[in-house]
């Protein structure tokens, strides 16, 4: 089984998410998720945050910005994934430069239209209800 360490960061603005939608090529192609990536070696999941923030939208975040929700684990037969989560609350929209090498598009979702969509990146479902932005409801 393969073992990866993912940070992630939901980019908030006027109660909705940033998410950007993966090319189809990449692993989990065509699925949408956060700003999200690999740290580098000798990266600190905080730097590797905000690098992958900048590549991946064009804003430049500050350290004092993120706000750490906490590292979930993702067991899947064939991956192993720990998955550091940021919340990065905007006060203002700012302009979306994405990579298309990466990825395909973006779009502004709340956390409802999130978890309605049926092409989310795998565990993103489920982070959602983590980090509590959806409430599963007691039966």
């Amino acid at each position: 089984m393969k073992k990866i360490r993912t940070v992630g960061c939901f980019m908030e603005y006027d109660g909705k998410f940033l998410i950007l939608r993966r090319q189809a090529h990449k692993p989990d192609g065509n699925t949408w998720g956060l700003p999200a990536g690999k740290p580098d070696a000798g990266e600190s999941d905080v730097e590797a945050m905000l690098r992958e923030i900048e590549e991946e939208t064009g804003y430049m975040a500050q350290a004092d910005e993120l706000e750490r929700l906490g590292v979930y684990v993702f067991e899947y037969p064939d991956l192993y994934l720990e998955f550091p989560t940021y919340q990065l609350k905007l006060d203002q929209p700012f302009e979306v430069v994405h990579r298309p090498d990466e990825h395909l598009e973006y779009r502004w979702a709340s956390a409802q239209e999130c978890d309605a969509m049926p092409d989310l990146i795998r565990g993103f479902h489920d982070l959602l209800r983590r980090v509590g932005f959806i409430q599963t409801p007691l039966v």
